[in-house]
């Protein structure tokens, strides 16, 4: 089995099981292998347990093709809570009404 390895990086296998339908339907176990690593890291990422620039290097790829490999995961490239939304908001209002009252 040939493993994906990074420049620089210690590596170790991790065998899972796969049902031979989803082979089927992926069409090699090479294909399994590539998508299961993407989503095992893409997960890391939606989690917040690794960057996205780490993200990108794990998978030995370019930061800039990563947004088009994270968008066929459902992983938002910006990750907003709701707290942060509504601090976000409430400095736009306090923003919008302090514009009348330049001096």
């Amino acid at each position: 089995m040939a493993a994906m390895k990074p420049e620089g990086q210690n590596m170790k296998i991790i065998e899972i099981l796969v049902p031979e339908e989803i082979v089927n339907l992926l069409g090699s176990e090479d294909a399994v292998r590539k998508e299961a690593r993407e989503a095992f890291i893409l997960d890391l990422v939606r989690r917040g347990k690794v960057s996205k620039g780490k993200a990108a290097e794990l998978l030995g790829i370019s930061l800039w093709d990563l947004p088009d490999l994270i968008t066929q995961y459902q992983v938002p490239w910006f990750s907003y809570s709701q707290e942060e939304l509504e601090r976000d908001l409430e400095t736009l209002r306090e923003f919008k009404g302090d514009e009348g009252n330049t001096a």
